[in-house]
């Protein structure tokens, strides 16, 4: 490790020329960088649950499906039904739609005394005034209608729409689908002002757009800052733009990264490229902060000046990229693949930013004027004064600072334990966006657009056609809609119930289950309509029950899906197999397995770089001490979670196994130079304080440089995002105080006195 600065300064046109080959290798491969127009890949990889949902699927078709509303006091008159004929009709002419649900094409059930027929609802649209108000009754009066096509004003419909199966590589599919549907419902805006789309399809591709267009905000944002913070700090324009090279080619060699891998911009990995840029950043003003004009001066040649400060700092950089590079590794064990992208690519930015920042830029220092970026150390008056003070204030105060940093510890423990664990679709969004406006119209006047199923399944053919057995259906779904949350249920039992009533001339008192085997047999002979398919298979040994809940929240739902499986085992139905599956189901795992998941990275990460701190450090007091300021941030963290009622979710489980990589880093430079000066044996009190002086304004530094990378974040359009980016700007501020505050604190609080002086 030692030899490279040597290997840099001597032989600096090999180097720069090794560097720009492997920079030209990765950046050749941008273009190749590919975004997913979806979030499909946010689950579960594997289990059971997974698996059998795909198994429901491929027995009643795909679950997913959007719904397009719109409301009008005169929604039941001809222009309207006509309009929703013409868009039912436009709908299914689109490639990349399977079904389309309306009221211009969905079956209505008539009957009198034993006898019912199958018609289409719009079979005709009348033009009498009376004869729109009987069909809008016969709309309203019909449970499989109300809370699904229309509300129970009748002021608002809805057009189901169901994509067909496609591939999961397919990425631009929503795109495409969406698109058309766009275009066919502009057509019809001097009709309808405002169409509302809500349902899995929209919510995944809007998610998709969020991530490109925070991509296309980051990046420059970043740079800006990042431009702004290197000259306020070295006041030179040469450095300035030294630093921008070098994140620029860091930040293109990790993104050329992606295709290589086989990696996509996704909602997770999105953070990687303001992330990386940052990192990149610390390790530059590392070595720009000890480029001053006297160690220029005490050097026959300025190659020999940058490579004294190279061995002065090569060290604890390396170590930072190693514990930073261990920190995002141990996400690898998540078992939802975007978490494994981040943390492989992550991991990879690690490696160029540590290569890049010692084979690229000290050669590129060396093609400039050594008096033009070796700056006088006059620059950094205000900034070196300011650390001088905090020094003075810590070693005057350390008991002080020692008792309260406990005190906030103890409190954010407490504070931690309220946190919740949850994800809720709904908030992920802001609440002027035209998505989550959406969605609460489609939920306060239909139903909710989020679903679980529940598959029935029972050994012998024809099993539901049996009434016993359909009652047991009867039973799941009534229990259902006892709770908070479930907006409508659905399954063969209605259609049955409903021939059942119109069999007896829509005498509501027979909206029942037929009595007898023979009858349910004989209503399906009649019943000729492919409604019922999604809910039976054709041998009648399989049901399905469609649950619509207005719930996003993982925690709510999941609520739902405990009560759903204490009922199922509390009616203990023989012969009939009840399990609770669906896409709810599929999100709760999720969730589940990745704030586990982020629990057991933390302890591995959290393993590991403490014995790399004890090995690096060769002493184990000294890497005891490094645990100081790496918990304070990660405790605080969690405190202001609690304290804020901040979840853990699916962006903010991150933040702990990242923030613990990247908050060591800092930690690792102000230790090495610490022991450095206990080896030239200073005491203890002179030995902190020579650090914090001499460490203090790249530490300084480098936390403003994170705190602007991480608060980039929060110009996405995404809130779990923002919370990220919120939180871990947050503890980048709270690892500077743990590194020049606490930790120093701490050190002279528990000396021994025979050290101190």
């Amino acid at each position: 490790m030692t030899r490279i600065p040597a290997l840099v300064t001597r032989r600096p046109l090999l180097c720069l020329l090794l560097a720009l080959l492997l920079a030209a290798t990765f950046i050749s491969q941008l273009p190749r960088v590919q975004s997913m127009d979806n979030v499909d890949d946010i689950i579960l990889e594997n289990g059971p649950d997974a698996a059998f949902y795909e198994e429901i699927k491929e027995t009643f078709g795909e679950d997913e499906f959007f719904v397009i509303a719109f409301s009008s006091p005169e929604l039941f008159t001809p222009p309207l039904l006509n309009l929703i004929v013409a868009l039912t009709k436009q709908l299914e002419a689109i490639p990349e739609i399977r079904e389309v649900q309306s009221l211009a094409n969905v079956d209505y059930i008539h009957g009198e005394r034993e006898y019912f027929e199958v018609r289409p609802f719009l079979e005709h649209i009348p033009e009498r005034a009376e004869d729109l108000e009987t069909l809008r009754q016969q709309a309203l009066g019909n449970p499989l209608y109300t809370g699904n096509l229309i509300s129970a004003d009748g002021n608002t419909t809805a057009i189901a729409v169901f994509p067909r199966q496609h591939d999961p590589l397919d990425g631009g599919f929503r795109k495409r689908l969406l698109s058309q549907t766009q275009t066919v419902l502009d057509n019809h805006r001097n009709t309808i002002d405002q169409f509302h789309l809500a349902g899995w399809t929209v919510t995944n591709y809007v998610l998709s757009q969020y991530m490109k267009a925070d991509v296309a905000v980051f990046i420059p944002v970043t740079y800006l800052f990042i431009t702004l913070t290197i000259w306020v700090v070295f006041r030179n324009v040469r450095l300035t733009l030294l630093a921008l090279a070098n994140i620029s080619v860091c930040t293109g060699a990790t993104m050329g990264l992606f295709p290589v891998l086989g990696v996509t911009l996704n909602t997770v990995t999105t953070i990687v490229p303001p992330l990386v840029m940052a990192l990149a950043l610390a390790d530059t003003v590392h070595i720009f902060a000890h480029m001053d004009r006297t160690t220029l001066e005490q050097s026959p040649n300025p190659a020999t000046a940058l490579e004294s400060v190279l061995q002065r700092v090569i060290t604890p950089c390396f170590l930072t990229s190693l514990t930073t590079a261990v920190g995002f590794l141990s996400l690898a064990i998540s078992e939802i693949p975007p978490i494994k992208d981040f943390a492989y690519v992550a991991a990879a930015g690690m490696f160029f930013k540590f290569f890049f920042s010692f084979f690229l830029l000290p050669p590129l220092i060396l093609r400039c004027k050594a008096e033009r970026v070796f700056t006088h150390q006059g620059q950094k008056h205000s900034i070196a004064s300011f650390i001088r003070r905090l020094a003075d204030f810590v070693q005057a105060h350390p008991r002080g600072i020692t008792a309260f940093a406990a005190i906030l510890i103890t409190g954010a423990i407490g504070a931690a334990s309220m946190i919740k664990v949850e994800t809720n679709l709904i908030e992920n969004f802001k609440s002027s966006s035209v998505i989550r406006k959406d969605l609460d119209f489609v939920a306060s006047r239909l139903s909710g657009v989020a679903t679980l199923d529940i598959s029935l399944q029972a050994g012998t053919r024809d099993a539901f056609r049996e009434p016993s057995n359909l009652a047991v259906i009867e039973r799941v779904q009534s229990f259902a809609l006892t709770l908070s949350g479930v907006d409508k249920t659905m399954s063969l039992v209605d259609f049955l119930k409903d021939m059942n009533m119109s069999f007896h001339d829509e005498d509501s008192a027979f909206y029942v289950v037929p009595e007898t085997r023979e009858l349910v047999s004989q209503y399906l002979l009649l019943y000729d309509s492919d409604d019922i398919d999604e809910f039976i298979t054709r041998d009648y040994d399989h049901a399905r029950i469609l649950i619509r809940i207005s719930e996003h929240s993982s925690a709510e739902q999941a609520r739902i899906i405990h009560a759903l499986h204490a009922f199922i085992d509390r009616i203990g139905c023989q012969g009939v197999e009840i399990r609770v599956t669906g896409r709810a189901v599929q999100d709760v795992n999720t969730i589940h397995a990745l704030v586990w998941g982020q629990v057991h990275s933390l302890v591995i990460a959290a393993v590991v770089i403490t014995l790399i701190m004890f090995l690096a450090l060769r002493s184990v007091r000294t890497g005891a001490l490094s645990l100081i300021p790496n918990v304070f941030p990660i405790v605080i963290n969690f405190g202001i979670m609690g304290a804020l009622g901040i979840p853990l979710n699916t962006a903010t489980a991150l933040i702990s196994v990242v923030a613990l990589g990247i908050a060591v880093d800092d930690t690792i430079h102000f230790l090495t130079e610490y022991n450095r000066r206990r080896i030239e044996n200073l005491s203890i009190p002179n030995a902190l304080r020579r650090a914090t002086l001499d460490k203090g304004l790249a530490i300084s530094a480098t936390s403003v440089i994170l705190v602007i990378g991480f608060g980039v974040l929060l110009f996405s359009n995404f809130v779990p995002t923002i919370s990220f980016g919120a939180l871990c700007a947050v503890i980048m501020v709270t690892a500077w105080i743990g590194d020049l505050i606490v930790l120093p604190a701490a050190v002279l609080t528990f000396a021994p006195r025979s050290m101190q002086h």
